[in-house]
């Protein structure tokens, strides 16, 4: 038998999650308090301590909540027929992602530069890199680790968007998108 969460218990993590990201738009996580958080969810505090130790532990089910919807969202089903055309779609989604209406990845980022945030979007496009360019073993000799060229490629498109959002006057969006269409991995697949 399959065990099922509480509605409930579902409802409030997940209004206590959206109102931090939403709180971590406009402020880093270290000047959010659990008093403001919980008076902008209209939740009790004795509420909040009932599903999180502190707004630390929020942060990581928050983070692991946008890295469940990253990847999901990155790994569907795509026409792509090689890995150029693989990457080139996803690094399109991530920059798509990071400049969504109303910029609500991007503000998080710009003012929450601390490890965990940036380590945990990173973390998802690296996963699903790995998981498009793993349907490639069968028809292509890979001559780098995938886990490696994954870890590479998150690395520099997350450092590349967090540098373009903070110059914005210098990079758009588009210049993001033009400048990784240029870069080729054909060298790192080799077809069989």
């Amino acid at each position: 038998m399959a065990y099922k969460e509480d509605l409930r218990i579902v409802r409030t993590r997940k209004l206590l999650s959206n109102t931090l990201l939403s709180m971590m738009e406009d402020e880093s996580i270290e000047k959010i308090s659990v008093i403001d958080l919980c008076q902008k969810a209209m939740v009790n505090r004795a509420t909040f301590y009932a599903h999180f130790e502190d707004k630390y532990h929020l942060l990581s089910y928050s983070l692991e909540e946008l890295k469940d919807e990253l990847y999901e969202q990155f790994t569907k089903d795509s026409k792509a027929t090689c890995p150029n055309d693989t990457l080139r779609l996803l690094v399109s989604m991530a920059v798509e992602f990071f400049y969504e209406e109303k910029g609500h990845v991007s503000r998080i980022l710009i003012n929450n530069r601390n490890g965990k945030v940036i380590s945990t979007v990173q973390d998802s496009i690296a996963q699903s890199l790995r998981y498009q360019f793993s349907k490639y073993k069968e028809n292509y000799e890979i001559k780098i680790p995938i886990h490696i060229l994954a870890s590479f490629i998150a690395g520099g498109l997350i450092n590349s968007a967090l540098y373009c959002l903070d110059n914005p006057e210098k990079h758009t969006k588009e210049d993001l998108l033009a400048y990784a269409n240029l870069v080729n991995i054909d060298h790192y697949f080799v077809k069989r």
